[in-house]
């Protein structure tokens, strides 16, 4: 299909372009700078003329908005633009498709929030399909994401608000799939489309998920009445208040919720988990494999394995097809050696550890044809007298005893630990 896209250099335009193209369509980006030479580029500003849509466009969507840290002047302008492109899609006979907000309802506490939802009227009257994302993430640090983390990496603790405003997160690439399904669902029409997670989280974990899988940081979660920062913003003035992304914060507060099931249902879109839209590549489940595997290597090597063998073991496992991890235990992760709790006939043979002993089968078999397993197997030959002999094995021997006495006292509930409610924890 052939697809004009307003905002197409932005934070959600770039991976619905990128996304777009390898589907198949073609990508006509109107933006004020030019894009990549793969695209066909339209010079296009919102305080300016529509552009003049190519013959044969068959949808518009629209995701060009005003996001400058100054103060929401132009809002009337912005509503009259969108006004013009639902022209050109008409005259074009093209489908148009706008990129709303969750905070867009006539009586928002902000400009951003009322302007969106003035273009709502105007999109639905006309026929075409209005898309509410929830608190978009994942991908390159842009957007109010991009506010979140660099606050997140700035500050040693997390402010945590009270009372806590809750959020609907999805994922940038997640969202870019919706709004091609939307575009090759052609019955949908004059409707508004919730896209975001169906069971709300408090701004909070949001923060802190930030933290632990974006940041790979520690950070001390404290209590922030919400009047507080009210008061902050007060005294810091509109201009600095809206520059550090405070009123952007406030829009959360309040924040209306979504009913996104029936529209996820109905775009056949599964969200990913919040955990892994984290990661950089947004493909979480990959990095759990990577940590995975330096437990394992780490526990059979006694040694912090070398990349290499780290990569051939989740190479191993996405092949066999296996893409979860089983280890998940933030402990084992830290403590390779308390594998040997588990690393026992009786724990092994049971249904729920079965996948564990086939993965540590491929660790051990990884571990023996690398230089670092031989030398970690086989050894060096050194001269050594009796004496050093007999020392050195009666304090293997007492190790070996400590360490089997205390395997058996904690092996009952080392399994749950380890296999059980940890491993099927999602963040």
């Amino acid at each position: 299909m052939k697809l004009l896209i307003t905002g197409a250099t932005g934070y959600i335009g770039q991976r619905l372009t990128s996304l777009a193209a390898a589907g198949g369509h073609e990508v006509i980006c109107a933006t004020r700078q030019p894009c990549p030479a793969a695209y066909t580029w339209l010079a296009y500003d919102l305080q300016g003329p529509p552009p003049d849509c190519p013959t044969g466009i068959q949808a518009l969507i629209h995701l060009a908005a005003d996001t400058s840290t100054g103060a929401h002047t132009g809002a009337d302008n912005e509503v009259r633009a969108a006004q013009a492109l639902i022209r050109c899609a008409h005259q074009c006979s093209a489908r148009f498709i706008f990129i709303s907000s969750q905070t867009a309802e006539a009586t928002a506490p902000s400009a951003y929030g009322r302007t969106k939802w003035r273009i709502e009227q105007e999109v639905l009257a006309a026929g075409g399909v209005v898309i509410r994302p929830g608190q978009v993430y994942g991908g390159p640090e842009r957007g109010l994401f991009g506010v979140l983390s660099r606050l997140v990496r700035r500050l040693p603790i997390i402010p945590i608000l009270m009372p806590a405003p809750c959020v609907q997160p999805i994922h940038v690439d997640d969202l870019a799939a919706s709004i091609l399904a939307v575009v090759e669902q052609e019955d949908i029409r004059a409707e508004i489309l919730n896209l975001g997670a169906v069971q709300p989280i408090s701004f909070g974990r949001f923060l802190m998920s930030i933290a632990v899988h974006r940041v790979h940081a520690v950070r001390l979660p404290v209590p922030l009445p919400v009047a507080l920062l009210k008061l902050l913003s007060l005294s810091l003035g509109q201009s600095l208040s809206t520059k550090l992304g405070l009123e952007r914060i406030f829009s959360l507060i309040n924040l209306p919720h979504m009913d996104s099931e029936r529209s996820l249902q109905k775009l056949g879109v599964k969200l990913r988990p919040l955990a892994h839209g984290m990661h950089r590549s947004g493909r979480g489940q990959r990095r759990q494999l990577l940590q995975e595997a330096a437990a394992l290597l780490n526990y059979l090597l006694k040694n912090p394995p070398q990349r290499s063998l780290i990569s051939r073991y989740a190479r191993a496992l996405e092949r066999a097809g296996k893409t979860r991890p089983v280890i998940s235990s933030r402990l084992l992760m830290r403590w390779p050696i308390l594998l040997t709790l588990l690393d026992n006939h009786r724990v092994l043979k049971e249904p729920c550890a079965q996948d564990l002993s086939w993965r540590l089968q491929v660790a051990l078999s990884i571990a023996e044809a690398s230089p670092q397993g031989a030398k970690t197997f086989l050894g060096t030959l050194q001269q050594r007298n009796l004496v050093t002999t007999l020392i050195a094995l009666g304090l293997t021997s007492v190790k070996e005893l400590v360490w089997r006495i205390s395997t058996l006292l904690c092996r009952p509930f080392a399994r749950q630990l380890f296999l059980g409610r940890e491993a099927q924890r999602e963040d």
